[in-house]
């Protein structure tokens, strides 16, 4: 049992792994504005959540019955409390390593967050200009001639020919 533990540690540190790769692919990708492939490689991470889904929940399930094996009321409390002192060393530096990889993966995600944030902006930015720039008369144009003559209340069919 203690073993599917540090099975399934092991299979979440190279998800991680790999949604780190992922991470720096899509900082590349959303630098060089290559919108196409950030859609695939959203496509892939979006598969690969799904997988570290399942073996976060097999994991989750091997521990709750460790714990209980164990007379534990917590994970740490768990490894704490192993008897093997190879395996004990072994789980706390999976978890060590898994929680500095989810580290790095939050960051990086924190600076893909805000490049896809200045994007956005700047299609706004650009939007606006080219909507405004049809607004805007770039020809000087006398303020007496922006004036429209002013026509009867008469339709164009109402007139007598």
């Amino acid at each position: 049992m203690l073993n599917r533990l540090g099975v399934a540690l092991e299979e979440l540190i190279e998800i991680q792994k790999q949604l780190i790769d992922y991470a720096e692919q899509k900082r590349v990708v959303l630098i060089e504005r290559r919108v196409d492939e950030l859609n695939v490689l959203v496509k892939d991470e979006a598969k690969l959540v799904k997988q570290l889904n399942v073996i976060e929940a097999e994991r989750e399930h091997v521990a709750i019955q460790l714990m209980e094996q164990y007379g534990a009321d917590s994970f740490s409390g768990l490894v704490d409390g192993l008897p093997d002192e190879l395996m004990k060393r072994k789980l706390q530096t999976q978890v060590k390593t898994l929680q500095g990889l989810l580290v790095e993966l939050q960051a990086k995600n924190q600076i893909n967050e805000r490049l896809l944030l200045d994007s956005m902006h700047f299609v706004q930015h650009m939007i606006d200009q080219v909507t405004k720039t049809k607004q805007q008369h770039f020809n000087y144009q006398s303020p007496i001639g922006n004036q429209k003559p002013q026509t009867s209340s008469q339709g164009f069919f109402d007139t007598k020919a």
